[in-house]
């Protein structure tokens, strides 16, 4: 039996575009962001929707922490591993933390 070669093109596309979320093991999606400096919901979306849709965010009342949920946990475990020590905002030094949200 032959397979056109149409259809070979559509078989690795797929696969190519399934290999970063199958080395993912994880299901988490949620996000904690620690360490903020008052940061608005504009600044922290800036910078963590490059990194995927976001479904929800939460920012404390006093802003110095918030809680972030992907709707891909590919996406939430890269942006993770990418903006854990890093800065938000213009002007900011202050390092935050980005770890998983310990959700019950």
């Amino acid at each position: 039996m032959r397979t056109k070669p149409n259809q070979k093109k559509t078989i690795h596309r797929q696969t190519q575009q399934t290999t970063r979320k199958s080395k993912i093991k994880t299901q988490k999606r949620v996000l904690y962001i620690g360490n903020l400096e008052n940061n608005s919901r504009k600044d922290i979306l800036r910078s963590f929707r490059f990194y995927g849709p976001i479904k929800r965010l939460w920012v404390s009342k006093c802003g110095t922490y918030a809680f972030i949920e992907y709707r891909d946990p590919a996406d939430a475990h890269f942006a993770r591993c990418r903006l854990n020590g890093g800065t938000i905002g213009e002007g900011s030094d202050k390092k935050i933390i980005v770890d998983w949200a310990d959700i019950q």
